[in-house]
Protein backbone atom coordinates (compact mmCIF):
# COMPACT_ATOMS: atom_id res chain seq x y z
CA UNK A 1 0.00 0.00 0.00
CA UNK A 2 2.88 2.67 0.86
CA UNK A 3 3.84 2.12 -2.85
CA UNK A 4 0.53 3.30 -4.06
CA UNK A 5 0.85 6.43 -1.77
CA UNK A 6 3.14 8.82 -4.33
CA UNK A 7 0.83 7.55 -7.45
CA UNK A 8 -2.49 8.68 -5.99
CA UNK A 9 -0.87 12.17 -4.13
CA UNK A 10 0.45 12.98 -7.85
CA UNK A 11 -3.07 11.65 -9.29
CA UNK A 12 -5.01 13.91 -6.72
CA UNK A 13 -2.40 16.68 -7.47
CA UNK A 14 -2.95 16.68 -11.50
CA UNK A 15 -6.97 16.71 -11.00
CA UNK A 16 -6.95 19.69 -8.90
CA UNK A 17 -4.77 21.53 -11.37
CA UNK A 18 -6.99 20.41 -14.02
CA UNK A 19 -10.21 21.06 -12.16
CA UNK A 20 -8.79 24.99 -11.56
CA UNK A 21 -7.74 25.55 -14.69
CA UNK A 22 -10.69 23.86 -16.52
CA UNK A 23 -13.18 25.46 -14.30
CA UNK A 24 -11.16 28.65 -13.45
CA UNK A 25 -13.82 31.61 -12.78
CA UNK A 26 -13.69 34.86 -14.48
CA UNK A 27 -12.04 37.86 -12.35
CA UNK A 28 -15.01 40.13 -12.00
CA UNK A 29 -18.92 38.99 -13.17
CA UNK A 30 -20.69 35.77 -11.91
CA UNK A 31 -18.78 33.20 -10.60
CA UNK A 32 -19.10 30.50 -7.31
CA UNK A 33 -17.38 31.02 -4.38
CA UNK A 34 -15.91 27.93 -2.30
CA UNK A 35 -15.69 28.42 1.18
CA UNK A 36 -14.49 25.76 3.85
CA UNK A 37 -16.34 22.65 4.37
CA UNK A 38 -19.14 22.83 7.22
CA UNK A 39 -19.14 26.84 6.44
CA UNK A 40 -22.83 27.34 6.64
CA UNK A 41 -24.59 29.28 4.19
CA UNK A 42 -25.44 32.61 6.34
CA UNK A 43 -21.83 32.42 6.87
CA UNK A 44 -20.80 32.09 3.18
CA UNK A 45 -23.38 34.51 2.41
CA UNK A 46 -21.86 37.33 5.05
CA UNK A 47 -18.11 36.88 3.96
CA UNK A 48 -19.84 37.72 0.31
CA UNK A 49 -21.41 40.88 0.89
CA UNK A 50 -18.60 42.00 3.09
CA UNK A 51 -16.05 41.50 0.20
CA UNK A 52 -18.23 43.66 -1.91
CA UNK A 53 -20.16 41.66 -3.81
CA UNK A 54 -23.69 40.38 -4.57
CA UNK A 55 -25.17 37.40 -3.96
CA UNK A 56 -26.89 35.39 -7.02
CA UNK A 57 -28.54 32.34 -5.61
CA UNK A 58 -27.27 29.30 -3.47
CA UNK A 59 -25.86 26.20 -4.77
CA UNK A 60 -26.65 22.47 -3.73
CA UNK A 61 -24.27 22.55 -0.91
CA UNK A 62 -24.34 25.83 1.89
CA UNK A 63 -20.77 26.53 1.38
CA UNK A 64 -20.73 27.29 -2.13
CA UNK A 65 -22.30 30.94 -3.31
CA UNK A 66 -23.22 31.95 -6.82
CA UNK A 67 -21.87 35.44 -6.72
CA UNK A 68 -21.66 38.86 -9.09
CA UNK A 69 -18.45 40.43 -8.39
CA UNK A 70 -18.33 43.81 -9.72
CA UNK A 71 -14.62 44.59 -9.41
CA UNK A 72 -11.60 42.89 -10.28
CA UNK A 73 -9.98 43.11 -6.99
CA UNK A 74 -13.08 40.60 -5.35
CA UNK A 75 -10.92 37.61 -5.15
CA UNK A 76 -8.43 38.81 -3.11
CA UNK A 77 -11.11 40.46 -0.34
CA UNK A 78 -13.00 37.37 -0.57
CA UNK A 79 -9.89 35.23 0.44
CA UNK A 80 -9.52 37.82 3.50
CA UNK A 81 -12.78 36.39 4.64
CA UNK A 82 -12.21 33.10 4.19
CA UNK A 83 -13.02 31.94 0.40
CA UNK A 84 -10.87 28.73 -0.76
CA UNK A 85 -11.26 29.22 -4.27
CA UNK A 86 -13.25 30.84 -7.47
CA UNK A 87 -14.95 28.42 -10.03
CA UNK A 88 -17.70 28.99 -13.31
CA UNK A 89 -20.96 28.79 -11.34
CA UNK A 90 -21.42 25.25 -13.71
CA UNK A 91 -22.37 21.67 -13.10
CA UNK A 92 -22.52 21.72 -9.52
CA UNK A 93 -21.52 25.18 -8.79
CA UNK A 94 -24.74 26.09 -10.67
CA UNK A 95 -27.07 28.32 -9.21
CA UNK A 96 -30.12 26.59 -8.04
CA UNK A 97 -33.27 27.03 -10.14
CA UNK A 98 -36.69 28.43 -8.80
CA UNK A 99 -38.12 25.30 -9.17
CA UNK A 100 -35.23 23.66 -7.10
CA UNK A 101 -35.67 26.18 -4.62
CA UNK A 102 -39.36 25.87 -3.60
Amino acid sequence: MRDFVPALVFSLAVLLITFTTVAAAPEQGEMAVVFPPFTSEQAAWSAILEAGAFVVAPTRLPNIVVIYAPSADFQQRARAEGALMFVKAEGLCAPLTPEELS
